[in-house]
């Protein structure tokens, strides 16, 4: 605890400019096009496009009817918002001191032609990591297990962190996401990421949701950081704490300072907002 991490899902177009997305396609609930309508799908692969052609799509709202709107009712639009460059992301950062990165890869490996190859997409990513000078401020995690091998072999120095969830990894049956580790093999979850991590620096990033205590215990005593996803009420935040987490992801991080101050957890310095 104590730091503030943003938390980054990334895509790559056809052209090679990582961008910060949480779909390998266009979301249409989220995305309207040049003409200022709502787009429908199938909506284009972000890798099917360059970033020039990305920049006539507007992310600045919600489609106030789908059922993603209802799910954030709090949150505010912005008209003529495009998808942001990581690399935009990181300058604009600067300014805001220790602020660390972890770095989702969002591909598949059920949807090879969505986006670029694990090792390209890799090489583009830890290029502009390189390139920003944030080595040290930066985590990369997935729930596609080949990218977090890639990372480890090629830049020891970056933590990794493994994401699982029940749909990718399911016991019983084996799971095209863990690149070649399977559950049945190594008795449970905490375990598996260990051996796909090695001896590297690596998190395991859980759905809180299927997440009991002794799997934390269990962890923790691999050497492995716990950092549960998207834990948003504060009632759950407690009970993550109560089991000695080592952090978690959270769509509110207001809602996670609060809980912190209560129980005297340091808190880092309040980050201001940023603009493009």
């Amino acid at each position: 605890m104590g730091v503030t991490t943003l938390e980054l899902d990334t895509a790559v177009t056809c052209d090679g400019i990582v961008v910060v997305a949480h779909d390998r396609r266009l979301n249409p609930d989220i995305t309207r096009g040049p003409d200022g309508r709502w787009i429908e799908a199938p909506a284009p692969a972000v890798h099917d496009l360059s970033f020039r052609e990305l920049e006539r799509y507007d992310v600045g709202r919600i489609n106030p009817a789908s059922a993603y709107a209802a799910r954030f009712p709090a949150q505010r639009g912005r008209d003529g918002v495009r998808m942001p460059t990581l690399a935009s992301v990181f300058e604009l950062a600067r300014s805001a001191g220790g602020v660390r990165f972890n770095i989702e890869t969002k591909i598949s490996p059920l949807a090879p032609r969505e986006t670029p190859s694990p090792r390209v997409f890799v090489d583009s990513l830890l290029k502009l990591v390189r390139d920003a000078g944030v080595d040290d401020r930066v985590s990369i995690q997935s729930f596609d297990w080949r990218t977090l091998l890639i990372v480890q072999h090629t830049d020891p120095r970056i933590a990794t962190s493994y994401l699982t969830a029940d749909e990718y990894v399911r016991e019983g049956r084996d799971s095209p996401w863990t690149a070649g580790f399977q559950l049945r093999e190594h008795g449970s979850l905490p375990r598996m990421v260990r051996a796909a991590a090695g001896a590297a620096d690596a998190a395991w990033s859980p759905d809180y949701r299927g997440l009991i205590r002794p799997m934390v215990s269990e962890a923790l005593s691999l050497g492995l950081k716990v950092l549960p996803w998207t834990v948003n009420d504060a009632q759950d935040m407690e009970r993550m704490l109560d089991w000695g987490v080592s952090g978690f992801i959270t769509d509110y991080p207001d809602r996670a300072r609060e809980v912190l101050r209560k129980r005297e957890i340091p808190l880092p310095a309040p980050t201001p907002v940023m603009e493009r």
